[in-house]
């Protein structure tokens, strides 16, 4: 048998084209798929699905508050329109009511003058001035009732007492001290204090050479002591020789400390003929003399009183508030009282 004669290979051109053809389909694959994705963007881009997150433009807001405004507006017509019919209903019951009153009182009057009517004259003109009696008593019971509510209305009046109050001035003069405590005025030696103080001081200078101050008490008199500190102070001078130390001894401070219960007279027996606070008062002259109340928060209404009644007979008072527990003192730091 004759064997088939074998044909020879392809070139390698005709592979080359095929590859070419290949590669041009894959890139028209390509682009068709590009061209389709654009094509879907574009029609999304034209026509936007709405979004639920999508906040309301501000005429939909417009349109919802206008809307909202004219509920409101209707309920409110409605709601007056009922209110209108109930009144206009309440009207109508009490004109019917009296009409139906005035017909009684007509009717009534038509008895009353048949029944005068038949009364001879003597009898009408009696009934007459009885109709007239009772028209007046109503009347004047009318009147006592306004007069009545009229007196309740009235507020009461508020009296404000007013003490002139001349503009006030350091003491300088005669100054008489007093303490208010407990609604009780007591008087207290603030002079008499002090005039031992300045005799027993000095005597008591030599116990500062040990120490820089010293505590020590005088007294009892009209029922306070008095117990004060002294010290010992230092003060520098430049001289033309030199630094000179001078030393000083002074009094630092001083409080009344109370040794007896119940001091003084209530306030309002002080203001009495009689009482010691008189008879003090009565043996200084009042062009002369201030008198000073060291007054504690629970006799404040007491000072006013007694302040009130200075007045009047001519005296000048200087307050001095104290708090409470706190004792009547003073210091060389301290200031004047100031009269009114």
């Amino acid at each position: 048998m004759r064997r088939r004669e074998s044909q020879p290979d392809e070139g390698p051109g005709q592979d080359s084209f095929l590859d070419i053809v290949a590669n041009l389909v894959g890139i028209l694959i390509i682009l068709v798929m590009v061209i389709g994705v654009r094509a879907k963007d574009a029609m999304l881009e034209a026509s936007p699905l709405p979004s639920p997150d999508e906040e309301p433009t501000a005429a939909e807001i417009d349109v919802t508050t206008a809307k909202a405004a004219a509920a409101a507006v209707d309920h409110d017509i409605q709601r007056l329109t009922g209110k209108i019919k109930r009144e206009e209903f309440e009207v109508a019951y009490r004109c019917k009511e009296r009409d139906k009153i005035q017909l009684l009182l007509a009717a009534a009057e038509e008895q009353m003058e048949n029944r005068r009517a038949e009364l001879n004259e003597e009898q009408q003109k009696q009934f007459d001035l009885q109709r007239q009696l009772l028209a007046v008593r109503e009347e004047l019971e009318g009147l006592e009732q306004s007069v009545k509510v009229a007196e309740g209305s009235i507020p009461k009046t508020a009296i404000i007492e007013h003490l002139p109050t001349p503009m006030a001035k350091t003491v300088f003069g005669k100054e008489l001290h007093f303490r208010l405590l407990g609604g009780r005025l007591a008087y207290v030696p603030w002079e008499e204090l002090a005039d031992e103080l300045h005799e027993e001081a000095p005597k008591q200078m030599w116990r500062l050479k040990q120490a820089d101050s010293i505590t020590e008490t005088l007294g009892p008199i009209g029922g306070f002591l008095m117990k004060y500190e002294l010290k010992k102070t230092h003060t520098t001078t430049t001289t033309r020789v030199g630094t000179a130390v001078q030393q000083r001894i002074e009094l630092d401070q001083f409080v009344l400390v109370q040794v007896e219960e119940n001091l003084g007279e209530p306030a309002s027996e002080a203001l009495l003929d009689g009482s010691k606070f008189h008879s003090i008062l009565s043996a200084n002259d009042p062009d002369s003399t201030t008198i000073t109340i060291w007054t504690y928060p629970d006799s404040f209404n007491e000072f006013r009183e007694l302040k009130q009644q200075l007045f009047q007979r001519g005296y000048l008072t200087a307050s001095r508030p104290l708090p409470e527990n706190h004792p009547i003192g003073g210091s060389p730091r301290g200031t004047r009282s100031a009269a009114q």
